[in-house]
């Protein structure tokens, strides 16, 4: 059974991908991992055409994850059925472990393989500590189990993106699919890092640091409220100078006191790539 789907040789097909990518990379409602990303998103249309798929489908399914090419894992068994190819899973407890069992058998020789993953397997992989797998486990098991199996008995099928994105160390759901982060979520920042970012702009005075820093202790402060305390800081430096200025206030012109602020602006930004950089 021929489970290819070529690519159109019709230099117009090509064309319209292009176009697509264009306008989908501005969108806010495509995954993060394309967002901003015309020609990736172009690469996963054209990847996605040899699966038979538009070019949503192709950004929802068909990641890429340091050069290598992934599936959903969904996905990857929706391809091996669509093919006409037979899989069962179940999942079984051994003593005390439990093991995701994938049997396969295909359509066109009968040929078949049975791939396990078990929490043993998990363990030895260091992945059971992880959220998803603590909380989700026979889920995680069965993709890893069906992943194996696709590699093994329908490399045809899967075209070299055998390997489900988890294997490749990133954070998924239940179903496989990639935990993207919230953009709405509020961001915190440690304390050790707020505060190397707070004397940072109180230019190492540890006194005016901790006297700003007040009882806040070692909790943890959102990113907003970081942001507002070191304008605190820059702001209170600032008028500092400006008290000290000899030059009489009545003859600073408005375009003065603007030009005055731009220090004080590009050391706030400073700090906070400082904290940028240590939350990365």
């Amino acid at each position: 059974m021929n489970t290819h789907h070529p690519v159109p040789s019709d230099a117009s097909a090509f064309s319209l991908i292009v176009r697509q990518a264009d306008v989908l990379a501005q969108s806010r409602i495509i995954p993060r991992a394309y967002q901003g990303k015309p020609f990736d998103i172009t690469a996963a249309g054209l990847a996605g055409q040899s699966f038979g798929w538009d070019i949503m489908t192709s950004m929802r399914n068909y990641h890429v994850i340091e050069g290598t090419a992934t599936l959903r894992p969904e996905a990857m068994l929706g391809l091996v059925r669509r093919a006409g190819h037979s899989v069962s899973i179940e999942t079984v407890s051994r003593g005390d472990e439990r093991v995701a069992i994938a049997k396969g058998r295909r359509a066109d020789n009968g040929d078949e393989h049975t791939a396990e993953f078990s929490t043993e397997d998990a363990m030895k992989a260091g992945l059971l500590n992880k959220n998803n797998w603590k909380n989700y486990r026979d889920a995680m098991l069965t993709w890893r189990a069906v992943s194996a199996l696709c590699r093994i008995l329908y490399p045809d099928v899967v075209l070299g993106a055998g390997y489900v994105p988890e294997e490749l160390g990133v954070e998924v759901s239940p179903t496989g699919d990639i935990v993207e982060d919230d953009p709405f979520a509020t961001r915190m920042v440690s304390p050790g890092e707020a505060k190397r970012a707070l004397l940072a702009a109180c230019d190492g005075d540890k006194a005016k640091a901790i006297l700003l820093w007040g009882d806040r202790g070692s909790e943890a402060i959102t990113e907003s409220d970081l942001e507002a305390l070191l304008a605190e800081a820059i702001t209170e430096e600032a008028e500092v100078v400006a008290v000290s200025d000899e030059t009489p206030a009545l003859e600073q012109s408005s375009n003065d006191t603007v030009e005055t602020s731009r220090p004080a602006r590009a050391k706030l930004g400073s700090a906070m790539t400082l904290v940028e950089e240590e939350v990365v």
